[in-house]
């Protein structure tokens, strides 16, 4: 099959050249050229507007939309799938069956999948309001349907599937781009490599992939030039089969902005995190102060929507979405660990955005609206987790984000050694300046005493004499005890920081993060502490087991000293956690220790372990 497609850039027309196994085009209009190599790829500097833009608005919208259904723990846009294979004890299957009938295809979504009252600009202003750098739409969903007017869509199935041609009866693609484009921001477009309807992907994926996708590709960003392209669907097949290194090659090579383009790391199975100009998370917890993908060399980019869903779910209520606290919350600590956040909207198939989730993004536009200066532009800093809350930094400037106010008034910046030379609060007109205390190595303390918390998250600014230089070792409490939390581990290998369920405190330090996917022994937990010299310290675990996962063992070091334990017995279940004693250690004559913990014997293909903590108890 040949493909020729046209358009226009820059008022001339171009061409390009038919497609014979591999991307042969016009001649790139980038100053830079690749080979379609990852080792090439890869080293092109992710640009500068991605890492300061901090926050995207994603939206999930198409024929899913009409029944906007599925389990409440899990994504509506899978309607298709949910339905045709019976998944979750058939519940979609059921649902639809009942309401819509036996012989009710899925195809027969697609007619009343209107928009009637879709108004492009309102959606651009209400992006804006939220703070919002740039735009994420969904091209096309494994379903394959198209959100603008793709003749391969249909042309493949003998049937309309596109917005042009069935249910809308508009370029929902192109009609968004230029409104999004009118109020500023960047535009990009999500697209789906697999696709669960396609005749020729299930007779044979390879001309799908030669005549289809790649044409269909090429037609998405000629046509609307985005700055953001972010595949998914890649799991199917590993990148060679989808061409995903020529792919990117001929986009970095024909962006009409290539200072500006970027892809995410979705272009095969098993290597996401590989690739790309940033990396992506989705519904994970990035935040607990780990730096966590911040030190990879790449950003990233977390992708959740508000609720469990992407799409609209019906079944989602009030408490199934973020309150606009937390919303806030996850977003400084998307920011704070060194990502941008991609967050979700799912539009009801009329085209109107839900009034709840219009309400959590305007609440976090109105506080960056305030506190914007410590978002935007800024990076990682180097406190990591913090008893209070997170910090970013911007040149010489530290911004301290309060999630919990002091009740007496002193926030404790611990381990800052650059001198403060002012600090005041983001929110209060004029931002007059606030006392603080600091002197030879006792922590930094800035008194809050008679000013008020704002609105979920304050921010408190450090001005500092020159950049931050911060110890990061955890110190002891109020008793002397070291407590070593999940989110406050640097981790190797699959372990991985997750949140589950709410916090719990030991010796004031509550942790509601744990340590999860131990499933090799290369992965390690590790500390920095101030430890005591010569002191023996009582050992206890915080863990969680499920049932059959005893068995496990593993070795706590603290600097030249070590202590081995095992998982004796289960506690119930991953979200059950346990304390246990695994005996005593003493540390040698040094001040600062590396503490590691390791694993020495997994339960066949198994988890060692959920972990929240270890606490190591000064004997008296």
């Amino acid at each position: 099959m040949r493909h020729i497609l046209n358009g226009r850039r820059g008022g001339g027309l171009y061409w390009l050249a038919p497609l014979l196994g591999c991307l042969a085009l016009a001649a790139p209009i980038s100053a830079q050229e690749f080979e379609p190599t990852w080792e090439s790829l890869n080293a092109r500097e992710t640009p500068e507007w991605f890492r300061d833009a901090k926050l995207g608005i994603f939206i999930h919208w198409g024929v899913y939309s009409v029944p906007s259904y599925c389990h409440p723990s899990t994504y509506a846009e899978w309607y298709y799938n949910w339905l045709v294979t019976g998944s979750h004890d058939g519940f979609v299957t059921r649902f639809h069956n009942e309401n819509y009938g036996e012989d009710f295809t899925y195809q027969q979504f697609a007619p009343l999948f209107r928009a009637e009252l879709w108004n492009p600009a309102q959606w651009a202003a209400l992006f804006k309001r939220a703070g919002a750098k740039y735009v994420v739409l969904v091209s096309k969903h494994h379903d394959g349907y198209a959100m603008w007017p793709s003749e391969h869509a249909s042309a493949v199935r003998g049937y309309p599937w596109n917005a042009a041609e069935v249910g809308p009866g508009r370029d929902i693609a192109g009609e968004l781009t230029e409104a999004v484009r009118a109020e500023g921001l960047k535009m990009g477009f999500y697209y789906s490599f697999m696709e669960w309807m396609n005749p020729l992907y299930a007779e044979s994926p390879e001309r799908y992939v030669e005549e289809m996708m790649i044409p269909q590709i090429q037609d998405l960003v000629t046509r609307y030039r985005p700055t953001i392209f972010w595949p998914d669907g890649e799991w199917d097949h590993p990148d060679s089969f989808w061409k995903s290194p020529e792919i990117v090659k001929w986009l970095y090579e024909n962006a009409d902005n290539p200072e500006e383009f970027v892809v995410n790391d979705r272009w095969g199975a098993a290597i996401r995190g590989q690739v790309g100009d940033f990396h992506t998370t989705e519904y994970g917890n990035i935040g607990g102060g780990s730096p966590g993908l911040a030190d990879i060399g790449k950003p990233f980019e977390e992708c959740r929507g508000i609720g469990h869903s992407f799409a609209l779910n019906r079944l989602e209520t009030v408490d199934s979405y973020l309150s606009r606290e937390a919303l806030i919350r996850l977003f400084v600590e998307v920011v704070a660990a060194g990502g941008n956040l991609l967050l979700n909207l799912g539009p009801s198939a009329d085209g109107c955005i839900p009034v709840i989730q219009q309400d959590r993004i305007v609440a976090l536009g109105d506080w960056l609206a305030v506190n914007g200066d410590a978002i935007y532009g800024t990076r990682s800093s180097r406190f990591g987790s913090l008893p209070w809350g997170r910090s970013t930094t911007k040149g010489n400037t530290v911004y301290l984000h309060v999630f919990d106010w002091p009740e007496d008034g002193r926030l404790v910046a611990p381990g800052l050694a650059t001198p403060i030379e002012r600090a005041y609060l983001l929110h209060e007109d004029g931002r007059p300046s606030l006392p603080f205390e600091q002197t030879g190595d006792a922590d930094p303390v800035i008194n809050l005493w008679g000013h008020m918390p704002f609105d979920h998250v304050s921010v408190v600014a450090l001005e500092l004499a020159g950049p931050p230089v911060v110890d990061t070792s955890v110190r002891p409490t109020a008793s002397g005890a070291l407590v070593l939390t999940a989110s406050a581990a640097q981790t190797t290998g699959s372990l991985t920081v997750e949140s589950r369920g709410s916090g719990t405190a030991y010796d004031g330090i509550e942790e509601a993060s744990n340590l999860g996917y131990w499933l090799d022994p290369a992965s390690t937990a590790t500390w920095q502490a101030r430890v005591r010299p010569g002191t023996a310290y009582e050992v206890r675990l915080e863990y969680a087991c499920e049932p059959s996962n005893e068995g496990g063992a593993f070795e706590l070091t603290v600097g030249g000293a070590a202590l081995e334990g095992s998982i004796a017995e289960a506690t119930g279940s991953w979200e059950s956690y346990r304390w246990t004693e695994l005996g005593e250690l003493t540390v040698g004559d040094e001040e600062r220790a590396t503490v590691t913990l390791r694993a020495t014997r997994l339960p066949e293909g198994k988890a060692l372990m959920n972990l929240r903590r270890v606490v190591l108890v000064p004997r008296s």
